[in-house]
């Protein structure tokens, strides 16, 4: 797991907070630096998602959906890519993302992975599920869409690059950057 790639989005982020709030009604915010975040954290997504089953299954892990995959083997060896439809098969499959939340906390600048962990009566912020769609359709997971949409043609989906879609983007690369960690100490011993 790159942690410092990790540090330098969610850095990217707080700056951009500096001049846009993190508030309901600056949801629908659209720029050019948003843009070049969500692009820049949905590759970071799609790059933990793949090296997190490839590793889990260099480790023997065997995923219960894994004979869903078209080509599995190929793309576990590289030969192929796994695609957004592959990794809601393997990952909800095994770890139910669908149900893993974040608490953004613009104000102290914190991500936490179970806010009621931290200090209950203290935490004000938003609860983001960033992989709810994968419960029924992961087709309709709107900041990945925008992703896609944004990598065929920027200029045309340009008003996609929205500060919503950047914070579920965001959210989803900390649940993976967890989930990374978690394997690796599972790993390790």
């Amino acid at each position: 797991m790159d942690i410092p790639y990790y540090i330098e989005l969610q850095r990217r982020m707080f700056d951009i907070f500096r001049y846009v709030s993190c508030h309901e009604t600056n949801s629908e915010t659209h720029s050019v630096i948003l843009e070049s975040l969500l692009v820049d954290t949905c590759s970071f997504v799609d790059s933990l998602c793949q090296t997190f089953i490839r590793e889990k299954s260099g480790a023997r892990h065997v995923f219960k959906h894994q004979s869903q995959i078209g080509d599995f083997n190929g793309k576990l060896s590289g030969n192929s890519e796994f695609n957004f439809g592959d990794y809601r098969t393997l990952l909800e499959g095994d770890f139910v993302l669908s149900k893993r939340e974040v608490n953004l906390n613009s104000y102290e600048d914190a991500l936490y992975s179970n806010p009621l962990n931290y200090a209950p009566d203290k935490i004000t912020g938003y609860s983001i599920v960033p992989f709810k769609e994968w419960a029924a359709d992961p087709g309709k997971s709107p900041w990945w869409r925008a992703f896609t949409d944004l990598k065929h043609d920027r200029l045309k989906n340009f008003r996609q690059a929205k500060l919503q879609n950047v914070i579920y983007a965001l959210a989803a690369a900390f649940i993976g950057y967890l989930a990374s960690l978690t394997m690796v100490s599972s790993c390790s011993g």
